[in-house]
């Protein structure tokens, strides 16, 4: 349907005509068919944006959310836009926020950074490495914005020894559902960005938990989030063009191992001692195929890799870099880790102890490179996932529980045989896990990909609530709400109370959120 046009013509006043189009070339750039399985048979793509804007800064954000609540339009924000970006329903327009892209301060004292959306990760941490810093980035990878409340989950490779998104946030603005502007914790208080809390009760517990609103409460407009200690250098050399950069060497005070196990079980006890120590500055929980396709250029070399690596490991593993603070730190943590490959029977993957393979990866896995590779190969070698997060042993249970499904994807041919091996990563130095199960589609369409992510997404839930495995990272939308709420201390209906209050008109689209509905 088209927009007012009253409507339009005050939304090109507010940004200037060239920040604003309702060309259908243009909204149907913005419409991503990647989530057929949410609607009806016959659709293929998501329904178009009526209108994209290009937003320069928070009062013009602010204006155009003003606009909608007055017009009774929906709008949707996001900044770099992975997934989780598209409207559901018609009469909705998109704020793409790619102008805010300053990163406002770098606090080398304090130890934070604030961003503004459309900061990546990338650059956030080429700017922290010149200071001695890192910050987290999003595993999706470092092409994803570094706004602490853009990412789902705000996972990523360095949440071993720098927690996640949920812990990292710091002070933040916000322009809520209606229309209101509020700076929260230190920032309400004195302009600073340096605490996410107080003075007064918090708000941080409000616009996110274990899931995020993925743009269904309002837009975050600039978010600081905390930095850590980087021992590194502070510029990575490198040459060659992606995937095949070519680092001149691995830095020193770092060391890159592959770690296979002969068991679930060993790999839980190394991963729980590797965090008890804090030896690990990356623990991911790659397995061979994820290992193969962040290195491959084209399907055909990836599996070649994967067979190379396949053969190298004897059960499910995990990469491990480690980062010395000095020469007797680093050599602290490589008997420390010796001890435990001695004590777990874990084996290492040699062709990542070769110096150029190995400075590849470090390479690859600290700056974030290739994770669309990992998940998403070109031409049907793809990845879906289903994966949950809690105390560590218990997310493992839970990802092993639908680890039997794959095998059973396997034995029916309905997936490729990539080894049964679940991605496992450990969070905080082992005090918090997530897991995920990758697969690889035979290449028989797009229908058979949908059916077996639909497959996998409906065995995920029930095997969570069936074994009280805690709510799940991928859970979003009224329909799961509403499944996993009453399992839960029905928080669904605190949800839709906070939904109401902070956007009573519902003008903020909700369809990865949660409604008002009664």
């Amino acid at each position: 349907m088209a927009l007012a046009r009253d409507f339009y013509r005050a939304l090109e006043d507010l940004l200037g005509p060239e920040n604003i189009s309702e060309d259908p070339v243009v909204t149907e750039s913005y419409s991503f068919p990647i989530r057929k399985a949410m609607m009806p048979e016959t659709v293929t793509y998501m329904p178009r944006f009526e209108a994209i804007t290009l937003p320069g800064n928070t009062k013009e954000v602010q204006a155009i959310v003003k606009l909608c609540n007055k017009h009774k339009v929906q709008y949707k924000a996001s900044s770099t836009g992975w997934l989780y970006c598209d409207p559901t329903g018609p009469n909705c327009i998109k704020l793409d926020l790619r102008r805010m892209n300053r990163i406002l301060e770098i606090n080398e004292k304090s130890m934070y950074a604030a961003v503004e959306p459309y900061v990546i990760g990338a650059q956030l941490q080429a700017e922290c490495m010149k200071r001695g810093l890192i910050c987290n980035l999003a595993g999706a990878g470092a092409n994803c914005s570094a706004l602490p409340l853009a990412a789902h989950a705000g996972l990523g490779h360095l949440s071993q020894s720098g927690s996640y998104s949920e812990r990292n946030l710091l002070a933040v603005e916000w322009v809520t559902g209606d229309g209101e502007i509020i700076s929260f914790g230190s920032l309400g208080a004195s302009g600073e960005w340096f605490c996410g809390d107080g003075p007064g009760p918090s708000l941080r517990g409000i616009i996110r938990g274990n899931t995020m609103p993925l743009g269904g409460l309002g837009v975050f407009t600039k978010a600081a989030v905390k930095v850590y200690h980087w021992a590194g250098p502070a510029t990575f050399p490198v040459e060659g063009v992606c995937p095949q950069y070519k680092p001149s060497h691995i830095p020193a005070g770092f060391m890159i191992r592959y770690l296979s196990f002969p068991n679930i079980d060993a790999l839980v006890e190394a991963a729980q001692r590797v965090g008890e120590s804090e030896i690990g500055f990356e623990l991911m929980g790659f397995n061979a195929a994820m290992m193969a396709s962040n290195i491959a250029t084209d399907n055909d070399e990836d599996l070649v890799y994967l067979k190379q690596f396949t053969d190298q490991i004897q059960g499910p593993g995990f990469l491990l870099i480690m980062a010395g603070n000095s020469p007797r730190d680093l050599e602290y943590k490589k008997r420390t880790l010796e001890k435990i490959i001695e004590e777990t029977g874990a084996r290492s993957l040699k062709d990542v102890e070769d110096p150029e393979i190995g400075a590849g990866f470090m390479w690859r896995f600290i700056r974030v490179t290739g994770s669309i590779r990992e998940t998403s190969r070109a031409t049907g070698f793809g990845g879906g996932t289903v994966g949950g997060t809690d105390v560590f042993p218990l997310m493992t249970k839970y990802i092993l529980h639908t680890s039997d499904l794959k095998q059973d994807l396997i034995d029916r041919k309905m997936i490729m045989d990539d080894g049964i091996y679940p991605f496992i990563q450990s969070i905080e130095h082992f005090h918090t896990g997530h897991g995920e199960i990758l697969i690889r589609y035979n290449p028989a369409g797009p229908d058979h990909i949908m059916n077996v992510q639909g497959m996998l997404s409906r065995e995920a839930n029930k095997t969570a609530l069936r074994g009280r495995f805690g709510v799940p990272h991928h859970t979003y939308s009224d329909v799961l709400h509403d499944m996993y709420g009453p399992e839960t201390c029905n928080y669904h209906l605190l949800l839709r109370k906070i939904k109401k209050n902070f956007d009573p008109n519902g003008a903020s689209e909700a369809s990865l959120y949660i409604t008002a509905k009664e």
